[in-house]
Order: structure tokens, then C-alpha cells, then sequence
């Protein structure tokens, strides 16, 4: 009985242990990304802020953007005009973008900075939001732009804006290391 009383006993303090280790990875995201980084390879990624883009209501395309995907009161969406870019700078396939975000990793190098694309039409957003949800952009072109630049690890977050002619500009914060 008294094995029995010490088994539940260590039990009960790894349980409290693991516990305490949840709750501080919870508050100290620098630690968990660490942690990742070991359990991935040297890799730490986060892609965050991606905008819910399912349509939502009764009989909606679950595929389709949604007219509210950037939800903000009084929102103006802006055009490529407005933000002085001309209609050549619009990517229209999923190949184009892969190469465009590998080309502007390697441009710039490690380190902490932005950079954006901006997407000709709808069908292609949804597309390159799939990727991000499954990691599959991570072989599209991370990778390989992160051997080019000779860099281990990143934290990447993704913001989606809605323009006008259903436009779109992708603005990948990122951080190299």
C-alpha cells in the first residue's frame, strides 16, 4: 500500500511540473518558439494573423472570401493606385508568388522586416491560404530561401488586405535568423 501511496506521489508531482511548464510556454512565447525550434530542427515557425477568409452565413462557398474579410468599422478598402503600385505588379499564379517571396528573402537577407505582394484575383488568395494552413508554403519557397541566405530559423506572421477590384496585398512580416 505504501508503494502504492509513493507511485501516485511522483505521479502527482510530474503532474504539476508538467502544469507549471504549460502555463509558462503559455506566457512566454519566446520559450516556445526555443522549444520548437529544437523539436523542428533549427526551424521555428509561426505563420499567424490570417484572416478567417470562409464565407460565413447559411449556403456560403466555405471557399469563398468573404466581403467583410478585413473586419473593421467604417473600412475603405484601397486601391493599387492609391498605394502606388501598377497593375504589372499583380502575381496571377502560385508559382510567380513562390518565386517573388524567395526573391525578396534572399534581396534582404536575416533579420526583421516586411514585405508584400499583391495577388490579381480572389481564386489565387484562397489558394495561397491553403498553403499557409497546411505548411505547405515551406517547400514552395522557405526552404530554400532560407539555405540561400544560410539563416535557421524564422517567425513569419501573414496579414491579408482586401483591395479594390478584388485585388489583394499580402504583407509577410517576418523575422530571420
Amino acid at each position: 500500500m505504501k508503494v502504492f501511496r509513493k507511485i501516485l506521489y511522483v505521479l502527482a508531482g510530474i503532474f504539476v511540473l508538467l502544469t507549471i511548464f504549460i502555463i509558462v510556454c503559455a506566457y512566454n512565447p519566446g520559450l516556445t518558439g526555443k522549444l520548437q525550434g529544437i523539436i523542428y530542427k533549427g526551424k521555428t515557425v509561426e505563420v499567424s494573423n490570417i484572416p478567417d477568409m470562409a464565407a460565413s452565413g447559411e449556403g456560403a462557398d466555405p471557399g469563398a472570401v468573404s466581403e467583410n474579410a478585413v473586419a473593421q468599422e467604417e473600412y475603405r478598402m484601397r486601391s493599387l493606385e492609391e498605394l502606388g503600385v501598377s497593375e504589372d505588379a499583380l502575381i496571377n499564379d502560385l508559382e510567380a508568388y513562390y518565386q517573388n517571396c524567395h526573391d525578396q528573402i534572399v534581396q534582404r537577407g536575416a533579420g526583421d522586416y516586411a514585405f508584400e505582394n499583391f495577388i490579381a484575383n480572389e481564386e489565387l488568395v484562397q489558394e495561397i491560404y491553403s498553403k499557409y494552413s497546411n505548411k505547405e508554403y515551406v517547400e514552395g519557397y522557405m526552404d530554400q530561401a532560407l539555405a540561400d541566405i544560410g539563416a535557421a530559423s524564422y517567425h513569419m506572421n501573414l496579414l491579408v488586405e482586401e483591395l479594390t477590384d478584388k485585388h489583394y496585398r499580402l504583407t509577410h512580416q517576418v523575422t530571420i535568423n
